[in-house]
């Protein structure tokens, strides 16, 4: 695979992950609303390592990190619109911190923090839509790439 049908599975798995956040929401799964946020964003952002720095993502759930590794390398710096970027980052390094709270881990050092990982209604339709707005703001600076479908 070339880095554009990369990138592409990554953009799949990221707009299957927000099509799944509309059924949850329907269910009222909130903890899982905030989870799958999380993961839209992630994935996101691991397809735009891969169109940026060429090579595979690192095994992080870290979206700070893949984030200033993204926006710092040279071909983003040389491909992407600094003046928009400037524009929107603050904002989305603020929504990538909070959006990070909400990853859930089974490892048993999470079982006293599960209970502060309860979202309400109102919490989870604000990621949601933060979620929307950013996925879609990082997309923008990709070129137009092919989605493939996932099967049904």
């Amino acid at each position: 695979m070339n880095k554009l049908e990369k990138c592409g599975y990554w953009l799949m798995l990221s707009d299957y992950d927000i099509g799944t956040i509309d059924t949850l929401i329907k269910g009222g799964r909130w903890v899982y609303v905030a989870y799958l946020c999380q993961q839209a964003v992630e994935r996101q952002l691991k397809g735009m390592y891969v169109y940026f720095i060429e090579t595979e993502p690192p095994k992080t759930h870290n979206v700070n990190f893949l984030f200033s590794k993204i926006t710092g390398s040279e071909a983003f710096r040389t491909q992407a619109d600094q003046e928009k970027f400037e524009q929107r980052k603050n904002d989305c390094e603020d929504f990538l911190m909070d959006v990070m709270f909400y990853y859930m881990s089974d490892y048993p050092f999470s079982y006293k923090n599960i209970a502060t990982r309860f979202v309400d209604s109102k919490l989870a339709n604000e990621l949601h839509q933060k979620t929307l707005l950013n996925v879609a703001w990082l997309r923008s600076f990709l070129p137009e790439i092919e989605i493939p479908k996932i099967p049904s």
